[in-house]
């Protein structure tokens, strides 16, 4: 939380330049939090403690609104913003989830990266199985590298937001997959509440990114008319 905010922090400077970033931060990562864990109770409802991160980006994106709207911020570039810190959190907090074991996998063999873990005392496999938050850590950080790639070549050319729902696409598209991977309980229809959230998030992505890149293409070709006119 910490590393994710501060980078997004340093990310807002770009175009807000006072204290209000704070609270935004902090409704984030409270609303973050709260998602998460309904997320997890929901699939869990016999067992209690932990969190799930596919619930996260709900509770985010409502206290992110409600608080941009309350500080005055420009939504669609604090969503923006928040969604590079977010992705670098999440790679950094699954270095604690491959310590402790908690998420069980697939059996595994004949691949050198095969894991188990062979303390009495741990929540992990003691069969070799896929490091699945091994392999989350890793997505993360690719998407984090991705996120910052096209904020700098979108920001400051409206519409905002587009980064965010890039955050979605890949985020939702890559946790579905991965998730097949995993032993988690089966949600609907064969799926894991993960995969459901994942595939709506990657939906959403996948409708909303392309149109606001034509919106921005055909606002981006007015002001050239308009430009060439005066």
């Amino acid at each position: 939380m910490i590393v994710g905010s501060f980078v997004s922090f340093r990310a807002a400077r770009y175009l807000v330049h006072d204290d209000r970033i704070y609270p935004f931060a902090i409704a984030v990562v409270v609303g973050g939090l709260v998602g998460a864990r309904v997320a997890h109770v929901l699939d869990n409802w016999n067992v209690y403690g932990g969190i799930g991160t596919t619930g996260a980006p709900v509770g985010s994106t409502i206290a992110g609104y409600i608080a941009a709207r309350r500080l005055r911020l420009p939504i669609g570039f604090m969503f923006d913003i928040s969604v590079i810190g977010i992705a670098l959190g999440e790679a950094i907090g699954r270095i604690g989830d491959v310590i402790n074991g908690e998420h069980h996998a697939i059996a595994c063999s004949g691949l050198p990266w095969c894991v188990r873990y062979t303390n009495p005392a741990t929540l992990g496999q003691t069969e070799y199985v896929h490091s699945v938050a091994a392999y989350d850590g890793l997505v993360m950080v690719l998407i984090f590298i991705a996120l910052v790639a096209y904020w700098r070549r979108v920001r400051g050319k409206p519409p905002e937001s587009r980064v965010y729902w890039a955050y979605l696409l890949l985020f939702g598209g890559f946790r579905f997959l991965t998730s097949f991977l995993r032993l988690d309980p089966l949600f609907v229809d064969g799926l894991q509440e993960a995969q459901l959230l994942g595939l709506v998030y990657a939906i959403g992505g996948g409708l909303m990114l392309p149109i606001l890149t034509a919106r921005g293409r055909v606002d981006s070709g007015r002001r050239s008319v308009t430009t060439t006119a005066t």
